[in-house]
């Protein structure tokens, strides 16, 4: 049987409602690995231990790198509490890898069960002298070297360890409720989004379209980035909001410097009653403090007069270059960077506001029929669900004929 070790990190720290995370954890597991055989999770206070039978350790591991929550994990070799069977298991390990006459290894021990016979210090001494008698070659380093031996001892059994994997940490996906996030198909609201999914919150994704003024790539383009994201969360809920009609209603009516910060406001309007509708407790964007125009601290402060939500900006402070690295690792770079323009940029003013005044923007959003538009975009949203493996109708059709 196959074993892994999953070590919580941030959610150690919980109490009386850790049972709660660990839930939310397992739960996200068991989604993420449905398409493998059935892997069976047991919950510990502070670890959770996998167990199953077939299915490559590479498969699982690739899986649990991306599972919000987990700060790290390691393919684990149980063993009897029995510390002359942990000696030679020990050995036994180093006797599988390939040792060259420069290799180095040290041994740590954690003793969290205070009754063993043994202290830590004591198993590391007795294990690593074993490990030298057996392959005399090797040479011991605490720094930096090449193979470190964990050795656990817990209540129920030994776990020896010889390989440790890097979690995305943060809290379990849905642990933090339900947000919205405004994804357009830019670098930022991914990485937003991206963030929030780490902090435990479970997404929806709204996406205002305008064709003909945006095109049917630029949609795709918004579909793809959520199958991204879905990658570190589960299936994605996709709202298409049809939006030409009010970016055609503020382009007669409202001068173009402060078309911008009308444009926002009213889908802030929308949001707020997506909201509701969808039992959410939050909206989140991509904003920047002073990125762009509409990023302002005054063009926030007029956009955000017309919302009741809470709105979650986790980029407020981020700088573009570490926005895009960002991307970078995710998988969200190269999408986001394709020419493909969305409602925000096809009609971006030449020389936008970024000191709006309230009173102003009020007197030209009276010649609005707002609720009207509100009422018609809410009443045609388009609602799918988007996978990490999801490909666009014309990718489809292709692979079919393959």
């Amino acid at each position: 049987m196959k074993q892994i070790l999953i070590h919580y990190g941030e959610l150690s720290t919980k109490g009386r409602n850790r049972k709660s995370f660990q839930q939310k954890m397992a739960e996200h597991i068991r989604y993420q690995t449905r398409h493998l055989e059935k892997i069976k999770i047991l919950p510990h206070h502070d670890f959770m231990h996998l167990q199953w039978e077939e299915t490559p350790y590479e498969d699982l591991i690739e899986i649990l790198k991306n599972i919000p929550g987990i700060q790290r994990f390691e393919p684990v070799y149980p063993v009897e509490r029995d510390f002359a069977v942990i000696r030679q298991a020990a050995v036994h390990l180093f006797s599988d890898l390939q040792l060259d006459s420069q290799a180095s290894f040290k041994v740590v021990a954690k003793r969290s069960d205070k009754t063993f016979p043994y202290d830590s210090l004591a198993i590391q001494r007795e294990v690593g002298g074993d490990i030298l008698d057996a392959f005399p070659q090797l040479k011991v380093a605490m720094r930096q070297p090449d193979h470190k031996l964990v050795v656990s001892v817990q209540q129920d059994q030994a776990y020896l360890s010889l390989t440790s994997y890097p979690g995305m940490g943060g809290l379990p996906y849905g642990s933090s409720g339900k947000g919205l996030l405004m994804l357009s198909g830019g670098f930022d609201s991914p990485i937003a989004g991206y963030e929030m999914i780490k902090r435990g919150m479970a997404l929806e994704m709204v996406h205002f379209a305008s064709p003909p003024y945006t095109s049917p790539q630029a949609l795709e383009k918004a579909k793809r980035l959520t199958g991204v994201l879905a990658q570190y969360a589960t299936s994605l809920t996709f709202h298409e909001v049809p939006f030409t009609k009010v970016q055609l209603a503020i382009k007669d009516q409202v001068p173009d410097n402060m078309s911008m910060t009308v444009m926002r406001r009213i889908m802030l309007r929308i949001m707020d009653r997506l909201v509701i509708e969808r039992k959410a407790h939050a909206i989140i964007n991509g904003e920047s403090l002073g990125q762009v125009a509409s990023q302002t601290i005054d063009s926030m402060r007029v956009i955000n007069q017309v919302s009741q939500s809470l709105i979650l900006r986790p980029l407020i402070s981020a700088d573009k270059n570490d926005i895009i690295d960002l991307a970078q690792r995710i998988g969200s770079y190269e999408i986001s960077n394709e020419p493909y323009e969305d409602c925000c940029t096809v009609f971006s003013p030449k020389s936008p506001w970024t000191k709006p005044r309230l009173h102003t923007i009020l007197e030209y959003e009276e010649r609005l029929p707002i609720q009207e538009l509100v009422e018609e975009a809410l009443a045609e949203i388009v609602t799918t669900e988007i996978d990490r493996h999801y490909q666009n109708p014309s990718q489809q059709a292709f692979t079919d004929l393959l």
